[in-house]
């Protein structure tokens, strides 16, 4: 029996001294726990141990720490979010949540005086929306057809193209050996073609004149005249109208960007409505149904237009902008998201969401198709971009409408093209052959998941063919002598460069436009077209906050001097050595109350100086035109890789770029100068080709009232990475994760205070938001959600900050244009604008007047949002000017 081990017991016939040592070191432990807890001066201001030497410790550090400092502020406990007030008929309004570390709440709209009443930033839909019936014009419901109730397929059918040639372009008949000429077409015929074999007649446009031909006779029986048409328009329709009596034609006018609505007779032509002008929001794609009825969509947004009232309003958010359906068929539909695919009535709006299978949508959803019975989706989901592109790696799945259930699928090459036939479960792939110059017929059999290679005559291999489709009925005889004559070409699209200026428009009164800076001078020009110098001899110049900017001038040789151009005072100085102000040796930092200078020089500037480093740092008072030497390189070496990038008070926040590393330096200026390293900043945050194709590199950005700092670092999320915000005025710190995206697409308010960026979407490849995120608050709002790339001027804010302008025409989405308001982020207008003719240059304090110049042949136009349009104020003749020149911009 092994003998029990004895419990200690505190007691007096125990040996209770054994537990001495033990207490003796919890003693210990205590006292170093009081001490260090005692109130002191560095308990006052909240700050962590390792960062004393930053708040003035009195022991410099100037030697570089061979490792991370993590922390270089204190970090700033994230406040609780603000309340926010909302409109009760707002609807939803939600926090979409991109990351746990970053959460964009969608904001609501609020409309400027006299604006238009435009839609509002719709949340992303949950669930089935339904409209009211009262909106929509009575009809016949048809019920979505099941399954089993497919119809019987047509026993005649009959495939049609339209043959491209330099001769010209030709409808035809692909028959079993040849290619059979109908007529002769316009360029651009596929978007008002109708072959209506049951109704006995052909519409076709020829000579820009809408065309109607009758099939029994071959004759034609009226014509319509078309408005011109350009290779740029891609939603201009026809389509027959519910009664089969008539047609409804919608066209776009590309020079004024306004809508025509027509309703023909099909026997006369006679117009059976009057005809409606309108205009429309920018549109990505078009539905024109058999009531006339009109629906349209952003990348982001559906619309639904009733001709009866000629107003717009929004049906949805949306996931991709394709629009399915023909108008004719009783459905259309829209994805909502990638993997869910909603079915709306477009008679009564009512909707049906189904829920497609899981599929390999962790790549891009590039397009849609729908069976001509409604009964089945076949989806193209696009290759991942790092397939190589002579793979087929993409995919073509077909999905059963009334379950979602995947019923098949088959690999294609991604420049494959897929129409349906007369038969849901038959649908024709076309698949060019670059190698043999020829295209590849096949059917696609869903039902067996089978491809059948269909013999097409030789001849089409050599012609540039846009298919057309199958139709039911019998064949389509080729017409008479006069319609196979080759029709008057269209106009060829004129270059922009070519283009005939804009018609110059004097204004009433002399407003100023504009600053340019050329050789050294600074110029403003007025709206009345005359030039005056306002500066000569200019270095530099510094903007400033919703003013004019400061020059630094050198009219001498060792005269310095700072102009105010509001005031026309200047401050000046005297080198007692010339400076070189080469960009390598004359890099000035101008502190943000405007009263010092901070420049690095690579040389004496004192007679008596014996300069021993290879670079000196030099503080000037703009209020004395005293200066002096603070340091050079021989007492801080890393001076002469160094450049100053931001300034409050007496401290100055230095960068240094190293092979590898970026260094982050906080200067104290003194006396006494003390120089601490804040962080070390890898130069690559994320080099993985699995996540991003490019490198992404570390950006260190500052905001234009330098108090924000910000620089990113590595996650063990390889998707993500951390940005760290520095508060130099309060010298506080905090943080949040976003997706992979260099730091310099930010675009800050004039005031610093916030900026705006485009944020690709983790969980969505299809979507990213443009964004506004405010410093003070630590929130991030989301201003608008869609497929947007990162690209150039795409934000103008107003000079006092409170608008921002985000023009959608310099990242893909022709023509869009959007104000917000960023005080309280909101939607404030939104409208279309040129991007070619209009390049933004300036946006007023009102929100609602703006200054454009072209880009080809630079020009001013001052624009004013009155009566829901941009009215034109003036307009100046173009001038030899350079529009990159400009460094400030009115209207102000």
């Amino acid at each position: 029996m092994q003998p029990q081990r004895e419990r200690v017991k505190l007691g007096k016939d125990r040996n209770w001294w054994r537990l001495l040592p033990v207490l003796g070191a919890l003693g210990l432990i205590g006292l170093m726990l009081v001490l260090t807890f005692m109130p002191n001066e560095l308990d006052d201001a909240n700050v962590e141990p390792s960062a004393v030497a930053l708040l003035r410790s009195p022991t410099p550090s100037m030697q570089p720490s061979p490792t991370l400092i993590a922390a270089p502020f204190p970090a700033r406990p994230a406040d609780p979010p603000p309340i926010q007030l909302l409109p009760d008929n707002l609807g939803e309004i939600r926090v979409v949540t991109v990351q746990p570390e970053l959460a964009l709440t969608t904001v609501p709209p609020n409309l400027p005086d006299n604006s238009t009443r435009l839609p509002t930033i719709v949340p992303v839909i949950e669930s089935a929306t339904s409209m009211p019936v009262a909106t929509f014009e009575a009809a016949t419901v048809t019920p979505l057809p099941t399954l089993t109730a497919r119809p019987t397929p047509a026993t005649q059918s009959q495939r049609y193209a339209i043959v491209h040639s330099p001769a010209g372009h030709n409808l035809v008949q692909v028959a079993a050996n040849e290619l059979v000429s109908i007529a002769a077409v316009d360029a651009y015929a596929e978007r008002f073609m109708a072959l209506l074999p049951e109704q006995q007649r052909l519409l076709i446009p020829r000579n820009e004149q809408l065309v109607a031909v009758d099939l029994a006779t071959g004759r034609e029986l009226w014509h319509y005249g078309l408005l011109p048409k350009t290779a740029l328009d891609y939603t201009s329709r026809l389509t027959l109208d519910q009664a089969g009596t008539g047609v409804y034609l919608i066209e776009l006018n590309q020079a004024t960007m306004i809508w025509r609505l027509s309703h023909l007779g099909l026997n006369d032509g006679i117009l059976l409505q009057p005809v409606q002008n309108f205009k429309l929001p920018a549109v990505d794609q078009l539905l024109l149904t058999s009531t006339g009825q009109l629906w349209f969509s952003t990348p982001e947004t559906l619309f639904y237009y009733d001709s009866a009232t000629q107003a717009y309003q929004e049906f949805g958010s949306l996931s991709n902008a394709a629009i399915l359906g023909d108008g004719r068929q009783p459905l259309l539909g829209v994805f909502r998201s990638p993997t869910m695919f909603n079915l709306i009535n477009w008679a009564t709006g009512e909707e049906r969401p189904v829920e497609l299978a899981a599929i390999p949508f962790d790549r891009m959803l590039r397009a849609g198709f729908l069976s001509n019975d409604q009964t089945i989706l076949v989806v193209d989901s696009a290759a991942s971009p790092t397939s190589s592109l002579s793979e087929n790696n993409d995919d073509y799945l077909a999905y059963d409408l009334q379950t979602g259930r995947l019923i098949a699928s088959i690999k294609h090459s991604m420049f494959s093209s897929l129409y349906p036939t007369t038969s849901a479960d038959q649908w024709l792939v076309v698949t060019p052959d670059y190698v043999n110059s020829k295209r590849d017929f096949s059917l696609w059999n869903i039902a067996t998941n089978t491809l059948t290679e269909v013999f097409e005559p030789a001849i089409v291999g050599d012609q540039n063919i846009l298919w057309l489709g199958e139709v039911a009925g019998a064949p389509i005889k080729p017409l008479g002598n006069e319609f196979q004559a080759a029709v008057t070409p269209l106009p060829s699209p004129v270059s922009i460069f070519d283009k005939t200026p804009l018609p110059t428009i004097l204004p009433a009164t002399t407003k100023p436009v504009a600053l340019i800076a050329s050789g050294g001078a600074i110029q403003r020009i007025n709206s009345d077209q005359q030039m005056e110098l306002l500066a000569d001899f200019g270095v530099r110049t510094f903007p400033r906050y919703n003013q004019l900017p400061l020059v630094l001038q050198r009219p001498q040789a060792r005269l310095w001097q700072l102009l105010d151009l509001t005031t026309q005072q200047t401050v000046e100085w005297k080198f007692e050595k010339v400076l070189s102000a080469g960009d390598l040796d004359f890099n000035p930092l101008l502190a943000p109350d405007y009263r010092s200078l901070l420049v690095i020089v690579g040389q004496d500037l004192r007679r008596t100086d014996q300069f021993t480093g290879s670079s000196q740092l030099i503080q000037i008072n703009l209020q004395t035109s005293e200066w002096d030497v603070i340091t050079d390189s021989w007492t801080w070496p890393e001076l002469q890789w160094a450049k100053p990038i931001a300034w409050h008070d007496d401290s100055a926040y230095f960068l240094q770029v190293e092979v590898n590393l970026k260094v982050l330096w906080h200067v104290q200026l003194g006396p006494p100068f003390q120089a601490t390293k804040l962080a070390e900043i890898p130069f690559v945050v994320a080099n993985d080709p699995a996540v991003s194709s490019v490198p992404i590199y570390a950006s260190i950005v500052v905001s234009p009232n330098q108090r924000w700092l910000l620089y990113p670092l590595a996650t063990a999320n390889k998707e993500t990475m951390l940005v760290k915000v520095l508060d130099l005025v309060e010298q506080q710190s905090h943080e949040f994760t976003l997706p992979l995206i260099d730091l310099v697409h930010l675009s800050f308010a004039p005031d610093g205070e916030r900026f705006g960026l485009i944020l690709p979407s983790l969980n969505n490849q299809n979507n990213s938001y443009v964004s506004l995120y405010e410093f003070a608050q630590q929130r991030w709002y989301q201003l608008d959600t869609g497929f947007y790339a990162n690209g150039i001027d795409q934000f103008l804010w107003s000079p006092d900050g409170k608008w921002l302008a985000v023009n959608f025409g310099y990242i893909g989405l022709n023509r869009r244009l959007s104000i917000y308001n960023t005080q309280q982020p909101s939607l404030a207008l939104r409208s279309e604008i040129e991007p070619i003719e209009h390049r933004l240059l300036a946006l007023g304090n009102d929100g609602k007047t703006l200054l454009t110049g072209q880009t080809w042949k630079p020009a001013f136009t001052q624009l004013t949002w009155r009566e829901h349009e941009w009215q034109t104020e003036w307009r100046m003749a173009p001038l030899e000017i350079n529009l990159d020149s400009l460094h400030y911009v009115y209207p102000r």
